[in-house]
């Protein structure tokens, strides 16, 4: 529990996700089924905390308003956003579950906000259930202030103050931590760039929310991409006029407006200049800022069935609209139910992705499918040569195959990309050898072992190259090491008693001999 409660890992504060997991594996264990159940619950019952929200919302803009049109309207919100297929990847992902707890206590807060803003504890204390859940609720503050301007309209700051401050400290903590993780995309991106993300960002997920097409479990940043890209100058022309519109509707139709704005504050933290990890966008993003726009949907409906004329067909729009995205969501989940399913998809959708590729070949490495592992590690190379792991994959095969030149050049390229790779100086070690360029084998076989001196693997091999060049006293140090390392290994002990007897301390040797024969009594009769 200490550690839940204090750490940091992978980057965000999120100690309520953690207690969470921890309640699941009492009650049930580690059954998957049962986790993904959780998350099914916490969704749907934010979806009926954000049908009671979105039916206040439209009586408190329009007081006189049928309630049964008010009820519909709400229904397809809600429903609308639950079902969506942007909401896979939150719901169906475990890891995810941050997402769905963060989202409840949000949506909780807002529904005690608007039931009784006179009295601020209540909320208050969702919103901080919501910040320990994931801090990307950080905007709440403001959300709470576009309520008050409409449809509550009122004029109240002083109730703000202890949101912003608790919005302030997670915000910084979680700069904190995504950078402690790397994930911040200001580490390799300029600020044209990060600009250009938000900008994209604003668009992609407002489109995919209208037609979900090409949905993907990674979407790749394009190369050369940045505000000089074509299809983000077309992104700022369709954001302008939605503004444009949105500020021509703003007395006619004040829910456009605030809806619209609601949009682009949500999204924020999660796009842009604060823009975390190392894709262009990412589906789960869309949980919260999918509730303005799903309102938006609803607000429309319920104008829709104002007028006589457009009330049935409207309504049955609504239901197929309903129904697709049902559909497409059910289909969309089936991709999550394995790595291989997951990561084909995104390649289907982007075949020059090289991540999906690595992801896979991981897989099939896991499920002792080499052969498919290494096609996919070919392609991805292919495709990205500074992959320094499938490189080195790639050489470690064909040091196998005895292929000694093809390895040579896989291996040197892992080098170059990566000259920190120990087991890729120890592969090439070996493709040397093969080539019987022994000295510069020795020479890799000491780099991989200043790199990490903790391999017994390398540290064995190293002291049979020392040996081999007639420097037993330095083999004997490597050879103690690898044997200290792996005491259940017998090969570093047999090959410790060869460098003992060259060096002429024969009772050394001879325990050696029989520490390993110990282990592998063939080694015995290999001596006799």
């Amino acid at each position: 529990i200490r550690w839940m409660l204090t750490t940091m890992f992978g980057g965000p504060y999120q100690p309520l996700s953690w207690l969470s997991y921890a309640l699941d594996f009492t009650l049930w264990g580690a059954n998957p089924a049962a986790m993904r159940a959780t998350n099914y619950a916490l969704h749907t019952a934010s979806s009926v905390i954000f049908f009671l929200i979105v039916e206040d919302l439209i009586r408190k803009a329009a007081p006189s308003s049928s309630s049964r049109d008010r009820a519909v309207a709400a229904l397809f919100a809600a429903l609308f956003w639950a079902v969506h297929p942007l909401r896979v990847e939150s719901v169906v992902w475990l890891t995810e579950r941050r997402d769905i707890l963060s989202g409840f206590f949000y949506l909780l807060a807002i529904f005690f906000y608007l039931r009784d803003p006179e009295k601020p504890l209540r909320p208050l204390l969702a919103f901080c259930l919501a910040i320990l859940s994931k801090a990307s609720v950080i905007t709440l503050p403001l959300t709470l202030i576009l309520l008050d301007r409409w449809p509550l309209k009122r004029r109240s700051w002083s109730d703000k103050i202890p949101y912003v401050l608790i919005s302030a400290a997670a915000g910084a903590a979680g700069l904190i931590g995504q950078q402690a993780a790397g994930t911040l995309k200001g580490a390799e991106l300029g600020l044209g760039a990060r600009l250009a993300l938000g900008v994209h960002s604003l668009w992609w997920y407002a489109a995919k929310t209208i037609w979900p097409s090409g949905l993907s479990p990674y979407h790749r940043i394009p190369p050369g991409f940045g505000l000089e890209s074509p299809a983000v100058w077309g992104a700022a022309l369709v954001v302008l006029a939605l503004a444009g519109f949105a500020w021509a509707a703003r007395k006619r139709a004040p829910a456009v407006p605030a809806g619209l704005l609601q949009y682009a504050l949500v999204l924020a933290p999660m796009a842009g200049i604060a823009g975390f990890g190392h894709h262009l966008v990412a589906e789960r993003y869309s949980y919260l800022p999918g509730l303005s726009l799903a309102a938006l949907a609803g607000a429309g409906l319920w104008s829709a069935r104002r007028r006589a004329a457009l009330r049935v067909p409207a309504t049955a729009a609504a239901a197929v609209i309903l129904l697709a995205c049902a559909g497409m969501a059910a289909r969309g989940s089936v991709y999550w139910r394995g790595t291989k399913s997951l990561w084909r998809r995104a390649l289907a959708v982007d075949p020059g992705s090289t991540l999906p590729r690595v992801n896979l070949a991981a897989y099939y490495r896991r499920a002792n499918l080499i052969d498919d592992a290494l096609k996919e590690e070919r392609a991805a190379v292919a495709l990205d040569p500074t992959l320094s792991v499938q490189l080195n994959n790639l050489g470690a095969d064909a040091v196998g195959r005895e292929s000694w030149e093809e390895a040579e050049k896989f291996l040197r390229a892992a080098i170059k990309a990566d000259p920190g790779l120990a087991t890729a100086h120890y592969n090439l070690a070996s493709a040397l050898s093969g080539l019987g360029r022994r000295g510069e084998a020795l020479k890799r076989l000491e780099q991989a072992a200043r790199l990490d001196f903790s391999d017994p693997k390398i540290l064995n091999n190293l002291g049979v190259a020392l040996c081999a060049a007639g420097e037993f006293a330095r083999a004997e140090a490597a050879l103690r090491r690898a044997s200290e390392l792996a005491p259940a290994w017998p090969a570093p002990l047999h090959n410790l008693g060869n460098a003992l007897t060259a060096l002429g301390r024969e009772r050394e040797a001879r325990k050696a001999y029989e520490a390993a024969a110990s282990l592998n009594p063939l080694l015995r009769a290999r001596r006799r």
